[in-house]
């Protein structure tokens, strides 16, 4: 590694933390109210509330990924993986991927209040625009450094890798993740108690939280979720790329979506899981690994619909 590659990487190293001491330098500020205390909980179903609980899991992931310094994790990650395995090139997008994604989460994720202080701007209106302009502030240009110095670091090293289906994986997470969210509306009429997110409500002192847990791990554990059917995927076994079997699709349901509802303890798992997937040759989570699994593209549904 030449010394201007690795001082690209060190500045992005520092980009990356910025954020997080900058947070931490400014504890005990006025935090932001996301609610209106006293607000009556009758039944409501509208846009609002089936796009409020993504929405505010993916602020809270965000706030307490700069919070723990996951940028700089990532950032520092990916420098010792493009050490040890010269495959910079396919690390270096990686991790410029994820810097990416977190700078665009931080404002296009919270669920941005009227000036009553007692109703959402609804997403996708004009205000709701204008509100993630505003949030636009220095955190995220420090991502956005970051992610170019690392692309600039590895721009010549190793080979444009595996394709992989990262997108689709993504959109079918989306859909089951608003399917389970419409499933929990009969146990929670409006979703009232939804509004700040699956992360806030799953508890596991409480039965319906518990049943809903349940009921996440029995929905991933056959590898055909909804969300995976709608984009053509499924978990097949990494050696015969068939079902993988009773074992591996629980130790893979197990570790998510189950493990990752813990309070606290979840993000930790998340974040070793993604980290993994950096490094990883096939761009392969924790969990693919250690239930033996991998996402591959149906076939056979493929097949059928130009039949």
């Amino acid at each position: 590694m030449s010394r201007l590659t690795l001082f690209a990487w060190l500045a992005s190293l520092t980009a990356a933390a910025y954020p997080t001491w900058d947070m931490h330098q400014a504890e005990g500020g006025a935090s932001a109210v996301l609610g209106c205390i006293g607000m009556p909980l009758w039944f409501r179903f509208e846009l609002i509330d089936l796009v409020s609980p993504p929405l505010s899991d993916a602020s809270a992931l965000a706030r307490s990924a700069l919070q723990w310094g996951v940028p700089a994790i990532i950032v520092l990650t990916g420098l010792l993986a493009s050490v040890g395995t010269g495959n910079g090139g396919v690390i270096g997008r990686r991790v410029a991927g994820l810097l990416t994604l977190l700078a665009v989460a931080g404002p296009l994720t919270p669920l941005y209040m009227s000036d009553d202080g007692c109703s959402m701007i609804p997403v996708l209106s004009n205000r709701w625009f204008a509100s993630v302009l505003n949030a636009y502030g220095p955190y995220e240009s420090a991502l956005l450094l970051s992610a170019l110095l690392v692309l600039l670091a590895t721009r010549t090293g190793g080979h444009p890798g595996p394709g992989g289906f990262t997108g689709r994986r993504a959109a079918a997470f989306a859909i089951d993740y608003l399917f389970l969210v419409t499933f929990l509306a009969a146990f929670e009429p409006g979703l009232s108690r939804l509004d700040f997110g699956l992360l806030n409500w799953l508890r596991l002192d409480e039965p319906t939280p518990l049943l809903a847990v349940v009921v996440m791990f029995l929905y991933v554990l056959p590898g055909r979720t909804f969300g995976k059917q709608l984009m053509r995927l499924r978990v097949v076994s990494d050696v015969t790329g068939h079902w993988p079997g009773g074992r591996g699709a629980a130790v893979r349901a197990l570790v998510f979506p189950v493990l990752v509802c813990l309070p606290e303890f979840g993000l930790i798992v998340l974040l070793v899981d993604g980290l993994w997937a950096v490094c990883d040759p096939a761009a392969r989570t924790l969990r693919d690994r250690l239930a033996g699994t991998r996402v591959a593209v149906d076939l056979v549904r493929m097949n059928e619909s130009t039949l």
